[in-house]
């Protein structure tokens, strides 16, 4: 998969493990102050949901760029997979990175229209052919900005 997703002209920015960042999602998003992941994190069900996939065992393997054990808080309790969310604090890569189930997740709790237009986002970069990253990159772009 192309690690570049442009969603109205802002790139979500993508951590070593493959999380994508929230922060860059709620700019997208256009940025209220309602909808900071801040807000979603505290939400009860978002905790459950989060506390779901730390009992599944985190990211699992086949979604990671690395399979290096890594939970948030560096706490290594379960040595099976990624923490589903990480907060950089200070820094260039500053945010909350969080797997695809919980982008999915945020992005319903903002809007039906904001979550299909990442829905088509991540089909159109897990469809395109993986021939020049480049060329995918820009048909993904292009698509993006039409919606």
């Amino acid at each position: 998969m192309n690690n570049l997703m442009v969603i109205d002209g802002i790139e979500v920015r993508r951590d070593v493990h493959g999380r994508y960042c929230l922060n860059d999602l709620h700019r997208a998003a256009g940025g209220e102050q309602k909808y900071r992941p801040k807000y979603w994190l505290d939400n009860k069900q978002t905790r459950e949901l989060i506390e779901q996939l730390f009992t599944e065992g985190g990211i699992p393997p086949s979604e990671q760029n690395q399979s290096v054990s890594f939970f948030q808080g560096g706490s290594d309790t379960q040595n099976l997979g990624i923490a589903p969310v990480n907060t950089v604090r200070g820094g260039a890569e500053q945010g909350t990175y969080v797997c695809k189930e919980l982008v999915f997740a945020y992005v319903m709790w903002i809007s039906p229209s904001f979550h299909l237009k990442v829905i088509r986002t991540f089909d159109r970069i897990t469809s395109a052919p993986q021939t020049s990253s480049g060329m995918a990159a820009d048909k993904m772009q292009a698509g993006v900005i039409l919606l």
